[in-house]
Parts: C-alpha cells; sequence; structure tokens
C-alpha cells in the first residue's frame, strides 16, 4: 500500500482555572455563573475552531509505507554501519495485516533467520535479530490549497487513491493539466498538444517537447546519496589483515598506479604530486544506478536502471594558487564536462568518450569566474541533472548551463536504438542492461591539495514499466497486463485533461503509483473514467512540514527523531 494515514487526533485544549473573586456589585454565585459561562463558551469556540482548521486549513496524516522513501518515511527499521557510522532505513520485510507491524520482530526475518542487510556506504554486511520497525513520519498538509492555487509540478500532493476513494495516497505531482506526459530514461518531458498534431504520428517524435528541470530546492531533497568519504571505515582490515573496504574512488596518474594518493583509510583524500592527476568512480564495482537502500529485501526484487544524473562534490583545498578542477561525466554517448578555477568556468559536450571528442561549448549563465584561495576549503559541487550542467560554491549556484534533448533523441542516446525501434517493441525499454551506463571522474591540475568530503549523489529515476499481471490491491489481473505502463513508451504517452494530474513517487522502483494504475473505482469513474490519472477532485492539499519525524524507543517511550523535522519539497 501506498497510503497515508490520517487524520490524527489534535491534542486535547487545555482550560485555565479562573479563581472565584468578589466583584463589587456582583453576588459569588452570580460570578461563578458568569465564569462557567465563559468558560463553557471559550471550549465551544476552540473546539469549532479546531474543527473548521482541522477540515478546511491543515491536517495532519501518518506515512505508512515506503513509496516517497527516502524523501519521506512510511514504516521501516534502521540500521547502522559499526565501521561507518553511517545509519540508514529499510522497509519492514513481511508485514501483518496491519500493514505497519513486520512479523521480522521476532526472531529475525520472515524464515526466522536473522534478518541480513548491506551497509550503502561500505557494502558491509549488518545481521539483527528482533529488529523493532519505527512508525512512519507525521506530516502536516495544507488542505484545500488547490482550491485557491494551482498545483505546482514536484508538489508532493495528498490525495484519494482513484482505484479506492477511500484511500489517501501521496505522491509527487509530476503532470499538469493540458499537456502530453512521457518518462524517459529517469526524467520527465512535457509539451502542449497541438491542432495540427498527426495522430497517426509516434507522439515522442512531435515537435515541441521539453524537460521539466526541477526546482532548486525539490532537487535539494531528491539528491539520493551513494558514497561519501565521510564514511570510510576507519578499520578497514579484517582479523587477519585483508582489506575488505576499498574506495570507489580511485586516485591515478602522477605516479605508478596513483601512488601520489593517500586514499586507504582516510575520510580525506591527499595529493601529493605536482602533475596533472585523476580521481576515478570505480563503476565496475560499484554502479550508478537506482537502487535504494531502503528496498533491499530477500522477498521482493526491483530492477536497478543505470542514473546518469549525478552530483559530484568536495571540498576541495588547494596548497598554492591558480589550481584547476574538472568534472567529467561520460554517459547517454556523451562526454559532459565542466573546468572550474584558474579564473573562469567552461562547460561544454560532445558525442563520444574520451580525450578526443569534439566538445561544443554551451553558453554559461551566471558568475564564469572561480578563482580557489590557497590553504582556505571550498565546498564544490558538480551537477548534471535534467540536461543541465550546474557549478555550485559554498552551497550556492554560481553558474549553469543547459541542453536540449527531445525524447526520442533521449532515447537514442541512452541506449543506442531509434525511437522507430523501440516504438515497435513493448518491452525493450523496461530491460535495464539496455541503457548505457555512466562513467564519472575528476582531473586536477596545478600541484598539492585535499580533499574532504568526497560524494557521490544521484537523482530521482522514474522508471520505464509495463503493466504487471497483478494491479498491487489483491489479486485481480491488469485490464492492460503486459503492456507499455503510462507515460514509459511512446505507444502509451497519455494527454491530461483540463484538470488531470499525473503523480508519481520518489521510491520509483517500489511505488504503485500513475504508470502502473488500472481502471479507477466506479465512483470516481463517473468524475474521470482515465486510467493512471488524477482528477483534481482527489486532491486533498499539498504536503509542506514533518512535524513528528518517524520515532524511536526509550525504553517503552516513541521519542521522535526531532533532528529530521523539516519542510518538504
Amino acid at each position: 500500500m501506498d497510503d497515508t494515514s490520517g487524520p490524527t487526533t489534535p491534542d486535547t485544549q487545555r482550560q485555565a482555572s479562573t479563581p472565584l473573586t468578589r466583584v463589587a456589585g456582583v453576588a459569588p454565585n452570580q460570578s461563578l455563573g458568569h465564569t462557567v459561562k465563559e468558560t463553557v463558551t471559550a471550549v465551544i469556540i476552540a473546539f469549532v475552531m479546531t474543527f473548521v482548521f482541522r477540515s478546511f486549513v491543515m491536517e495532519a496524516f501518518l506515512i505508512p509505507t515506503g513509496s516517497m522513501a527516502p524523501t519521506l518515511l512510511g514504516a521501516h527499521m534502521r540500521f547502522t554501519g559499526r565501521e561507518s557510522g553511517y545509519s540508514w532505513t529499510v522497509g519492514p520485510w513481511d508485514m501483518l495485516a496491519d500493514g505497519i507491524t513486520p512479523r521480522s520482530v521476532q526472531g529475525g526475518g520472515p524464515d526466522g533467520r536473522p534478518i541480513l542487510v548491506h551497509d550503502p556506504m561500505t557494502g558491509e554486511e549488518v545481521r539483527g535479530t528482533d529488529i523493532g520497525t519505527r512508525w512512519g513520519d507525521r506530516i502536516f498538509v495544507f488542505k484545500y490549497l488547490y482550491s485557491i492555487f494551482d498545483p505546482q509540478r514536484f508538489d508532493v500532493v495528498v490525495f484519494k487513491n482513484p482505484r479506492d476513494p477511500s484511500v489517501n495516497y501521496i505522491k509527487r505531482l509530476v503532470g499538469l493539466p493540458g499537456e502530453m506526459v512521457a518518462l524517459v530514461d529517469g526524467d520527465v518531458f512535457a509539451r502542449a498538444p497541438r491542432a495540427d498534431d498527426d495522430p497517426a504520428a509516434d507522439r515522442w517524435s512531435l515537435p515541441g517537447w521539453r524537460i521539466c528541470r526541477k526546482p532548486e530546492r525539490a532537487q535539494l531533497a531528491m539528491w539520493q546519496r551513494l558514497f561519501s568519504s565521510d564514511y570510510t571505515p576507519l578499520n578497514d582490515t579484517d582479523d587477519i589483515g585483508r582489506r575488505w573496504f576499498v574506495s570507489p574512488w580511485i586516485g591515478v596518474g602522477a605516479g605508478a598506479e596513483g601512488a601520489d594518493w593517500r586514499i586507504k583509510g582516510r575520510r580525506t583524500y591527499e595529493y601529493v604530486g605536482q602533475g596533472p592527476t585523476r580521481l576515478a568512480w570505480n563503476s565496475r564495482e560499484r554502479p550508478v544506478n537506482d537502487s535504494l537502500a531502503y528496498n533491499e529485501s530477500p522477498v521482493r526484487a526491483s530492477l536497478h536502471f543505470p542514473v546518469s544524473d549525478v552530483r559530484m562534490s568536495m571540498g576541495f583545498r588547494p596548497a598554492s594558487a591558480g589550481q584547476r578542477v574538472t568534472a567529467f561525466l561520460e554517459a547517454r554517448g556523451h562526454t559532459f564536462r565542466i573546468d572550474a578555477g584558474a579564473g573562469a568556468i567552461v562547460m561544454a559536450m560532445g558525442p563520444g568518450t574520451g580525450r578526443d571528442v569534439p566538445f561544443t561549448m554551451l553558453p554559461v549563465e551566471g558568475d564564469a569566474e572561480l578563482h580557489f584561495e590557497p590553504g582556505r576549503t571550498t565546498d564544490l559541487e558538480f551537477w548534471f541533472v535534467d540536461q543541465t550542467l550546474q557549478v555550485w560554491r559554498d552551497g550556492r549556484r554560481i553558474a549553469a548551463a543547459s541542453y536540449d534533448w527531445t525524447p526520442g533523441e533521449r532515447v537514442l542516446h541512452a541506449t543506442g536504438e531509434s525511437l522507430e525501434r523501440i516504438a515497435a517493441g513493448a518491452e525493450f525499454l523496461v530491460v535495464e542492461d539496455n541503457y548505457r551506463r555512466p562513467q564519472m571522474f575528476l582531473e586536477f591540475e596545478g600541484g598539492e591539495f585535499t580533499l574532504h568530503r568526497v560524494a557521490l549523489d544521484r537523482d530521482v529515476h522514474y522508471q520505464a514499466d509495463i503493466y504487471r499481471y497483478h494491479s498491487g490491491d489483491g489479486v485481480t489481473v491488469h485490464s492492460r497486463a503486459r503492456k507499455p505502463a503510462l507515460a514509459t513508451h511512446p505507444s502509451n504517452t497519455p494527454v491530461l485533461a483540463h484538470d488531470e494530474y499525473f503523480l508519481c513517487g520518489d521510491n520509483s522502483a517500489q511505488s504503485l503509483d500513475s504508470r502502473l494504475w488500472d481502471r479507477p473505482h466506479p465512483w470516481v469513474a463517473e468524475i474521470d473514467p482515465a486510467i493512471g490519472l488524477v482528477p483534481r477532485e482527489l486532491l486533498i492539499g499539498k504536503a509542506f512540514f514533518v512535524y513528528f519525524p518517524a520515532p524511536f524507543k526509550a525504553g517503552r517511550i516513541p521519542v521522535p527523531d526531532f533532528g529530521r523535522m523539516r519542510f518538504i519539497w
């Protein structure tokens, strides 16, 4: 289930006692009667205001499941790596009938054996028995906001499930009324239909498509961490001296096999050479895909699609002036590069891979100058996301460039196959091995330097899919079983009416959403019979704040994780 539970019960109103006092010209019993009347009136007004506020302004909901993980957490188990110190969440493996309590609470996993998971930072095995389950996040939702304002793309929205209007769902809004929507290689594309559109043409080949770039705050919330050197194990050898952990960042160049790099066993990376050098991500051992630690389970499996929308970040401290950092991404049959430092920022892209790529310079918006001060650490981020290249310095975007590919171009570059050939088959886009895998690395020039917090993140990736044999709400056979899921294939591209919306979960691999729903409930069908779309009448409101994050237990007392209180983007 991908629902939300609500509302929660409001706090009981506290009443302040009024002391019985004698007022000139008023008998004590008259004062008492007056006080009781005022108190009763105040209580009635408080209850009325609470009812009105909860019904029409704001309401609290509980997130029970993980379709929006890790942005919002449903019921989950929490683990901490013994060597890394990294803490992460895993969805319950085997649920009881209440949908919240896992059978894994007693005696380990569903088969009685200890639960086995892996630290996402290091791959270390973590075993546990009697693993308790934490409740999901509790959130505030602005109700009826959309009666005044139009919903915005990438809002996190609570709405009634079109398949079962008695159940509340929470997803991210990705498709708006009056547009065609396509999910291509993990990203959202949209176009406005035209009167002269050829009805026989492949919809992904029509003109006017544009990629839907996320607002800055939404993108920051949707990055999902793959690795950070902050979680490098302090002890990377086992009891007999064998190394069990090797950093996925590999130093190469300027010395035999990167001998001028100091990485082993360190959370800071040091380069002590003088010539140009490179720090490369080990894609062979740590492929960049849309796997999610929350979904690790022996009882369910997910496809793992390559993800080429990434963020490389670090704290860069040069030892001398005039140093330069260049970020490279080889993805979708192209090489993208960002040169930063020595007074300039340059962005370029070109077809092919390697140093001989015929690069085309991209127009840079923002600050095209960047200097690094010797001995000072500068926080650097290189974004390759939503068909943009961006440079961030000390938490602020300072430069960006963009390029525009249509869905047809994106599919061609991501898979090497033409749109015509892909459109002829139903399952090509749901085979993860049909996509080109990314490679990323950093190059440095100018002498010695130190890196802190070297990290790699990937974007949310909306998977292509096919309608499953089961609809996900019992044993009902999907009416379109084995056909391409909505918006994920040229043959099933929706055109949203004036009050229809398309919504997906951030945990795309484990989200039952607009891509996969079957026919709506008969009551909803009277409003809108469209499969997979949500009519405006079913929108409850916009989720805006996690006020009671998933709590942990201190003895028998649940204690909220106040450090995770936050606004929802």
